[in-house]
This record gives C-alpha cells, structure tokens and sequence, in this order.
C-alpha cells in the first residue's frame, strides 16, 4: 500500500479514536442497561484469562462464544493491566485498517476514486462506528473480514501459493472470532470456479494446489482450538464454537411480526422470550438451562429438529423474514431505521454498480459474494442487524463503484490505477 492508504489509515484511527474519546458517550441511541462497556463479557473474560483462571467459568465450550476476541483482550490485560482503553485503541487500530483494506481493494478492482469513496463511507458508517467503543467483538470481526475479502481480490487477481496461504490464515482468524465464516471460503471458490469457467480465457481458473493450501492454512489457525475442544469435552469434537442450534431456535423469536416491525424492542424483549423458552425446554428434560453447556446445545438441538420436522412453514417464514432483519433489526426503531436506511442506499448503489461492471469486465462479485453468503446462512439461523456489520465495508465498496459511475456521468471523470 502506499501514501495515499496510509493517510486513509491516518484518517480511520482519527474518526475512531474520536468516536471512543468523545462520540460514544456524546450519543443517546446507544443505551445498554445492563453493562454499557462489556455487554457480552469478553472482557470478564480476558480478565479471568490475564489472570491465568483460563476459560472455565464461561462454560466448556465458551456457551456459544468463539475465542479470538477474548483471547485478544486476555492478551492486551495481561502484557499492561486491565485497561479497557487500550482495547479500545486496539479497535481504533482494526477501524483503521479496515478502512485502508477498503481504499487498497477498491483501487484495485475498480479505481482510485473508488477506493477513495469506499473509505470514506466505512469511516463514517454509523454501524461501524458504534462497534469501537466498546468491548463487543464486532470490529475486530469486520476487520478480518474485510482482510480476508482483500486477501481474496489478491489471489483472483494474481494467483499464488502465499496469497492463497493468506486467504487461509485471515479466513480461519475471522472464524475463531465468530464461526459463521468457516464456510466461505469454499463458497469463494466454487464461485471462482463457476465465473472462470464460464469467461474461459478473462479469468484464470483456480487451481487443486491453491484451494488445498488455502484450506491447509486456514485450519493451521482452526485446529489447535479445535483441539483443545477435544480435551476440554473429554474426546468430543468440537470444531469451532458456532451456537447454531441457539441461533436457530432465537431466530424463530426474533423474526415475529412485532420484533420484524420494530413494534416490540427485539435486544430486550424477544431476548427474554427465548430465554424463557430454553428455560422450560432444560426444565422439561429435568435439568437446567445453560447448567452445562454441552448439554444445553443438546436440548436446544432436539428442539431444532422438533421445529424443522413438524413446523417446516414456520421456518420457511423465519428465513424469508430473516432475509430482511439482517439489514436493520437493531435495539430501537431509530437505530433500526438509521441502519436500515443505510443498508437500502448501499445497496441501490451496488445496482447501480452491476451493469458498468458487467460492460468493464469488473470482479463486483468479489465484494458482492460475502454479503450475500453471510445474508443467508444468518437467515436460515438468526438475522440481526449488527450481524451485517462485518460483511459492510466490502459491500462499500461495491457501492462506491456505483457511485464512481453517477459522478462519471455527472461529468467527474476519475483517475483509474
């Protein structure tokens, strides 16, 4: 990367650092009542890690959580004390490097002025912003996607054996630091696979040795979790952490009409209704929700069967509605339409973006891809709108090409390289 991406970075840490030093506690539509710093905490657990008291009082198997972030946090409080601060700098500093991943792939795929507008997108984008505050996992999360989505336009562009090891190493980071990425990059390949063999000679196609050293790479990262799972569990295989039968069974909750239509507060409300739910499922087979986390995931396991093999409209409906919430069920109706609003203008500019890119041979797709892999699979189990903030920067980037076309037509050509 070179001057340019470094100010864009420059640029990132100061909106972000701003955000933390005075934004965050300027605002009123963030309010969490319970725990406003560490509302899922990661950082309890990285101080139960710092102290050397290890993972075991957040459930075998981390009760639906994935270990980077923890991991992360552990780290920074045991080489400085517990400091939430400087996890937040850390944050600034993921912020930051989003947003230049953002200007380098946008420059790269399309031009500079797309890059350019992606950037600066990302460095406002409310969603993001919200995320770097405080201990939630979110931007670290978008930040490892967004280098495994960069990581991905190298490797289209010039195929190699270290771009494809960088591929593997960033995907299986962003999988420990929430599960749902563990399937995109076979999702990417046969992608790749399917638009190579339909250009024939436009686009190279991707070769045995590389998807096979991709997944070498990304499970040199997964594996040693993975095998700690196995020890912890006492011979049971246990991948990555993924919740998905927790997920699934919220999703049915979350999608009602009253969460859906924003006329029931869905972060409090359907939060308590599922609980209640699993609460009487555990009673019901004569133990106690979330007494151990292994058997939870059981119950809550049967209960999915349950639901798909005798209410399969009910689940239809939920992913169909899912489909729609990923973009903008959020803790209130302004958060909701704010980030809605966002969502629905990203996206006009994206189809906007489509057929330039058709017409100039543009890999769109490359940026396209993981919204809609992460929109689907999270429809099927459950869609909310803070999920969708990893996948954004990418998908702003496919806007901001949008965008570099109406202001082509507008008259401002812009300088390509």
């Amino acid at each position: 990367m070179g001057r340019e991406a470094v100010l864009v970075f420059l640029a990132g840490f100061a909106v972000a650092l701003s955000m933390v030093l005075w934004g965050f506690h300027s605002q009123s539509l963030v309010q969490d009542p319970f725990n406003k710093l560490d509302p899922y905490h990661f950082g309890a657990m990285g101080s139960s890690l710092a102290r050397g008291e290890g993972f075991a009082a957040y459930g075998v198997v981390l009760d639906r959580k994935s270990p980077l972030y923890p991991l992360l946090i552990g780290g920074i409080y045991y080489l400085f004390g517990e400091h939430s601060f400087l996890v937040k700098l850390v944050q600034c500093l993921c912020f930051a490097a989003t947003c230049a991943l953002v200007y380098d792939a946008g420059r790269r795929v399309f031009n500079r002025r797309t890059g350019l507008i992606a950037a600066t997108a990302s460095m406002l984008h409310p969603l993001l912003l919200r995320y770097v505050a405080d201990l939630q996992l979110e931007t670290l999360l978008t930040f490892l996607v967004t280098l495994m989505v960069w990581c991905s336009v190298r490797l289209y562009q010039r195929p190699s054996a270290g771009r494809a090891a960088a591929f593997g190493f960033a995907a299986g980071a962003a999988t420990l630091t929430k599960a749902v990425v563990l399937l995109y990059p076979a999702v990417f390949l046969a992608a790749w696979w399917a638009i190579s063999f339909r250009e024939r000679a436009r686009t190279v196609r991707p070769r045995l040795a590389l998807a096979a050293i991709l997944a070498l790479s990304m499970a040199a990262v997964i594996l040693p979790w993975t095998w700690r799972n196995y020890r912890a569990t006492h011979g049971r295989f246990v991948l990555v952490t993924t919740g998905a039968n927790d997920a699934f069974l919220r999703g049915l909750i979350f999608s009602k009409t009253d969460y859906a239509l924003l006329r029931r507060p869905p972060y409090t409300d359907a939060e308590n209704e599922s609980n209640a739910w699993f609460r009487s499922l555990a009673a019901a087979e004569g133990t106690v929700w979330q007494r151990d986390d292994l058997e939870t995931d059981q119950i809550l396991g049967r209960e999915v069967h349950r639901q798909i093999s005798n209410a399969p409209a009910k689940v239809i409906r939920k992913t169909v509605v899912g489909l729609f919430t990923f973009w903008y069920e959020m803790t209130s109706r302004t958060n909701s339409i704010i980030t809605g609003g966002c969502a629905l203008i990203t996206w006009m500019f994206v189809l906007i973006a489509v057929p330039r890119a058709w017409r100039e041979q543009r890999a769109l797709w490359l940026f396209v891809l993981p919204a809609v892999y992460l929109n689907l699979l999270l429809a099927v189990l459950l869609a909310l709108g803070r999920y969708s903030a990893p996948i954004t920067p990418a998908l702003l980037c496919a806007a901001a090409y949008g965008a570099d076309g109406v202001l082509e037509r507008l008259g401002w050509t812009a300088r390509h390289g």
